[in-house]
């Protein structure tokens, strides 16, 4: 067991943003984390990673190497004049060798001199990836990654992400897309302050578990497509 969390209540601003949870993360799980909006996505990672303290309960790590990607983690450095291997090297603590070898994980070692800022947005979620590779990590944490990359680039990112499951790398990753996650995930945790679902993504029933959002999705969806084609 990677990480263990025991009666986790977070409370931010006076307010309760989790209440009660309690979970365990394994070697080699892909975790999918849905919700909806406001329903503590991100606080959870954030505690799991000790940026937020909890109001009470634990979150025990034994000793993990967790890397982190943020949310917008594509727009890092995007401005800035280095090359790929130089921002992969700020994870590495500068060393060109793991660099590299992230950057052979990910698929874009033919692209280590290019400039950052002229890769697109799937690029340099790859490029993030392998930036927290470089440092040798148990447990990869990604929140809302495929934010702002299109459809392409999502299944490439994806298929890393399971190339990582493989080499025994744990993945836990907050997602918007529902059935994209559900379709990828080994294990789909779903929040609304506290767990309403935790287990295998083909007993998940999201208009169940997340009626309202799921609902909204799909209309939001359906009208993009007719609007497509009108």
């Amino acid at each position: 067991m990677l990480i263990d969390v025991d009666n986790l209540t977070v409370q931010l601003g006076g307010e309760v943003v989790l209440d009660n949870i309690s979970l365990c993360v394994h070697t080699g799980e892909f975790i999918g984390i849905v919700g909806t909006n406001g329903a503590g996505k991100t606080t959870l990672l954030r505690t799991l990673l000790g940026f937020v303290k909890p109001k009470s309960g634990r979150v025990h790590t034994d000793s993990a190497k967790i890397s982190y990607i943020p949310q917008h983690g594509s727009a890092n450095n995007s401005t800035v004049p280095m090359s790929v291997m130089e921002v992969v090297k700020l994870g590495s603590a500068g060393s060109a060798a793991l660099a590299q070898d992230a950057l052979s994980t990910v698929g874009l070692k033919d692209l280590a001199r290019r400039r950052y800022a002229d890769l697109s947005g799937g690029q340099r979620q790859r490029v993030a990836i392998a930036k927290a590779l470089a440092s040798n990590p148990d447990i990869l944490i990604l929140d809302e990654p495929t934010t702002g990359i299109d459809e392409r680039a999502q299944a490439d990112f994806y298929e890393t992400l399971h190339t990582l499951q493989r080499k025994g790398i744990t993945i836990i990753t907050v997602g918007h897309e529902v059935d994209t996650l559900v379709s990828h995930a080994s294990r789909i945790i779903c929040l609304n302050r506290s767990i309403q679902y935790d287990g295998k993504p083909e007993l998940f029933d999201p208009q169940k578990h997340l009626p309202t959002f799921y609902k909204q999705q799909h209309e939001f969806l359906h009208h993009d497509h007719e609007g497509h084609h009108a």
